[in-house]
């Protein structure tokens, strides 16, 4: 467990969790710093990519967005609640359209997808304390919401109301699945984060041609695990990141990436 989970650390307890349910996951700069290096290995450079990036619309998922804006500039923002895309072909044929022009004629996207949970000081899933409030909330809360409806019976999954287009499509794929008969947090987390990447590659397939572009795609799950001495500041925030789903298409020959080590490395 040590040699995936350094850096700022979460709790004995919090690590524990983390490590049952999530066995590859990294301290979150230290993985997105390692897949950087590895995309600018492979051609994925600042002056040559266009990165979409969709999160959760959470504050606690804002590191994310950050690490991308300041290592590749101004990123495109998909980002929608428990990281579920609502922008459509038409936002992937806007944002898509941004791409720097390469002089091998070739356009460069990397497509960031992340759901996000989180495991408290004693380990227990779901649990965050968010900045400025004493008490204890959730994430996702849109997830934990929906978890609710399971336990309590009451889940509809009908018709989605105008009013609440994202919650309702995050309710329609997670029961989609064929789901435990008492999930937990993480379960439906992981759920979402498949359904994230089943997103990103319909649209991709739709909107991105492999005969003239190459992209990534690194889709995972985001682990809030506290802050460091009560600091919310980037080098105070202990998350982890899970990757669900993560490759490489370059001249429309696929690449896997798999975390080796402390590593994101070609397969």
């Amino acid at each position: 467990m040590a040699e995936h989970l350094e850096g700022r650390q979460a709790s004995p307890q919090a690590l524990e969790t983390i490590a049952k349910y999530f066995p590859v996951a990294l301290v979150e700069d230290a993985f997105f710093q390692t897949a950087h290096d590895t995309l600018q290995e492979l051609g994925f450079k600042r002056d040559n990519t266009f990165v979409l990036v969709n999160t959760c619309r959470d504050e606690l998922a804002r590191p994310i967005s950050h690490f991308f804006d300041k290592h590749y500039g101004h990123t495109f923002n998909l980002s929608g609640i428990s990281g579920i895309i609502t922008a459509g072909t038409l936002g992937f044929i806007a944002a898509t359209s941004h791409a720097p022009t390469n002089p091998d004629g070739r356009d460069k996207y990397v497509f960031i997808g992340a759901t996000h949970t989180a495991v408290d000081e004693n380990g227990k899933e779901g649990a965050v304390v968010r900045e400025g409030q004493g008490s204890v909330s959730n994430a996702c809360g849109a997830i934990e919401a929906i978890l609710g409806e399971i336990h309590a019976g009451t889940q509809q999954n009908g018709t989605i109301r105008e009013d609440n287009v994202e919650y309702d499509t995050l309710k329609k794929k997670i029961f989609a699945k064929n789901l435990p008969a008492h999930p937990t947090n993480f379960d439906l987390t992981k759920i979402t984060a498949q359904a994230i990447t089943h997103t990103i590659e319909d649209h991709i397939a739709k909107t991105v041609d492999p005969t003239k572009s190459d992209y990534a795609v690194i889709v995972g799950v985001q682990i809030h695990a506290g802050v460091k001495a009560g600091l919310w500041t980037p080098e105070s925030v202990i998350d982890y990141f899970a990757p669900v789903t993560s490759y490489t298409v370059i001249k429309g020959v696929k690449h896997e990436l798999k975390v080796e080590g402390k590593k994101l490395v070609v397969a």
